[in-house]
């Protein structure tokens, strides 16, 4: 039991709602909560929608006095730790704050932030920079922003690696706890990618779909045009399943298998072969002490490019083989968009939720499925499923491959 690490509390902020509740009925409705991009001109871009988040106002949840310091990316994490710790029945002050820890997973960090001040650098001078600005551009101002305002002081790592950083992040608190360095670990990724200058960074990369309409973003759909850009993410409380029995807390799921690989090619997407992608996975079936068949649900990097799903159905098929016509594979993230850092974490949400409700999430907007993507995609509607085992992959520009294994307590 004292090496068992176990999820107890749960926090989101998605475009399919804030807090469990919203996000669930969200998610199970099938909708597509991809909205045109109206918080600034993007008539020049070739994405003109993404997954936004409408009616979040920051300081209805946290001190304004830490909103005007902090960027959009760092409003989500904040909340996302307050709404972890409430459904966990966390009392961090009956705590010991040296062992409880923070990792998080962040990319480019406060982008909008930043943009707003170089803005105010530019066209009005030096003078008019906030001196906020250097910590909340910073890749790691959300972890010392929900450190601080939880007072913890312990471990405490930040994870880059684009996409695939929350399920890496994750495993990295599972080892921690595991090795009884803390007993509590707070764990999250999410992203606030929706301003031009940060836009136009996704936009060079070639993969942003042009297409509006109700789903334009169609993992596995034979005429799929490219990714979709999203916001938000989610935050968990993690702990030793010891822990948790101690104070009588409610167990989500067990982490069970993590692995993580890196291509080691420059690519603009995934490699083609899926190989990395197929040894993370191996890595967590592994160290879970699973086989293929063991699998109940599979949620899917589900990029939405044409090669990058066509080599996400290879590794999957590399490492199931036969077993995997029996497997569902879904991409909930059609729906919200591709949250980068929150994408995987989110999607550990929709798994925990899942295993919850006896609930497989699907993936909306295909018409006709790709058949070099043999996948059982859970087209269009959710679908009703006992699972015991869930697996979640995920990959990063630049060649990071990670997945993540639950297990629904007995």
């Amino acid at each position: 039991m004292p090496n068992e690490v176990v999820i107890t509390g749960i926090g989101v902020v998605t475009p399919a709602g804030i807090g469990i509740a919203d996000f669930w009925k969200g998610m199970v409705s099938g909708r597509s909560f991809i909205s045109p991009i109206t918080n600034f001109d993007a008539s020049q871009f070739t994405s003109q929608v993404a997954g936004i988040i409408h009616n979040f106002d920051p300081a209805t949840f946290l001190d304004p006095r830490i909103v005007i310091q902090t960027d959009r990316w760092t409003h989500f994490d904040l909340v996302c730790a307050q709404q972890a710790i409430a459904d966990a029945g966390l009392v961090l002050s009956d705590e010991d704050p040296t062992k409880i820890g923070a990792v998080y997973a962040s990319n480019t960090g406060g982008n909008e932030y930043g943009q707003r001040q170089l803005h105010a650098c530019g066209s009005l001078g030096p003078k008019h920079v906030s001196v906020y600005l250097s910590i909340a551009w910073f890749y790691a101002a959300s972890i010392g922003q929900v450190s601080i305002n939880n007072h913890i002081l312990g471990y405490g790592r930040n994870i880059c690696a684009e996409a695939a950083g929350g399920l890496i992040a994750v495993g990295q608190a599972a080892k921690v706890i595991a090795q009884k360095t803390c007993d509590v670990m707070l764990v999250g990724g999410s992203e606030a990618p929706l301003s031009p200058y940060t836009f136009a960074s996704h936009q060079s990369s070639g993969l942003l779909s042009s297409e509006g309409g109700p789903f334009p973003y169609r993992p596995f759909d034979r005429s799929r045009s490219g990714t979709i850009v999203g916001e938000g993410g989610a935050n968990f409380c993690v702990e030793s399943k010891e822990h948790a029995l101690q104070r009588d807390a409610h167990i989500y799921a067990e982490i069970v298998g993590w692995g993580q690989a890196f291509d080691g090619a420059l690519s603009r997407e995934p490699a083609n072969d899926g190989k990395a992608y197929a040894r993370a996975i191996d890595q967590a079936l592994q160290k879970a002490q699973l086989h293929p068949s063991d699998i109940d649900w599979i949620i899917c990097d589900g990029l939405g490019s044409q090669e990058g799903d066509r080599s996400e159905a290879r590794a999957l098929q590399s490492v199931f083989g036969n077993a995997l016509a029996d497997i569902p594979a879904s991409a909930p993230k059609s729906m919200i968009g591709r949250l980068i850092n929150g994408g995987s974490t989110v999607d550990i949400a929709s798994a925990l939720l899942g295993m919850e409700t006896n609930t497989i999430l699907p993936t909306v907007g295909i018409e006709q499925q790709d058949s070099d993507c043999a996948l059982d995609c859970v087209p269009n509607q959710a679908r009703s499923k006992t699972m015991r085992h869930v697996l979640i992959g995920a990959r990063g520009f630049g060649g990071y491959n990670s997945a993540l294994i639950l297990k629904r307590p007995a």
